[in-house]
């Protein structure tokens, strides 16, 4: 904005220097144009500082106390507590795991199945011109 502030100075102190029609012209298309970017960007500042919201974000730090006994680090609550929070979320995988499994399994049957019926006609339409076109008849017994 100040850049463009500064030009349309510029531009009014060379149009107060015009001697001609012509120059005069000219510099007031250049002034012009540089009032309609002027506009277009301060109604865009406008609209932006209309969205824009102050948000305030509260953050506590504070350390965990460490109970040690005896200059161990003893937690064994907190130890049983993280032990206990592992197995459950190995067990929700699981059960996650294998309800994926089970759903799939329908569509996955529907695949293996339509595979084995393409591959069987194959074989059997290759065994049909096979048995058609290259089976080799016996030559008729002579009788002697």
């Amino acid at each position: 904005m100040r850049n463009l502030r500064a030009e349309e100075a510029q531009y009014l102190t060379i149009l107060k220097q015009a001697a001609t029609v012509k120059d005069m012209m000219l510099v007031g298309e250049q002034l012009s144009q540089v009032r309609g970017r002027i506009e277009q960007q301060q109604a865009e500042f406008n609209a932006l500082s209309h969205q824009v919201e102050t948000v305030s974000i509260a953050i506590s730090l504070r350390t965990e106390s460490e109970a040690q006994a005896f200059g161990l680090n003893w937690r064994p609550g907190f130890r049983l507590k993280l032990a206990l929070r592992d197995g459950l979320d190995s067990v929700a995988d699981y059960a996650t795991a294998m309800t994926t499994v089970l759903f799939y399994l329908p569509a996955t049957f529907l695949w293996v199945g339509t595979i084995l019926i393409g591959v069987t006609a194959s074989w059997r339409i290759l065994r049909w011109i096979g048995k058609r076109w290259f089976e080799t008849k016996p030559a008729p017994a002579v009788q002697g």
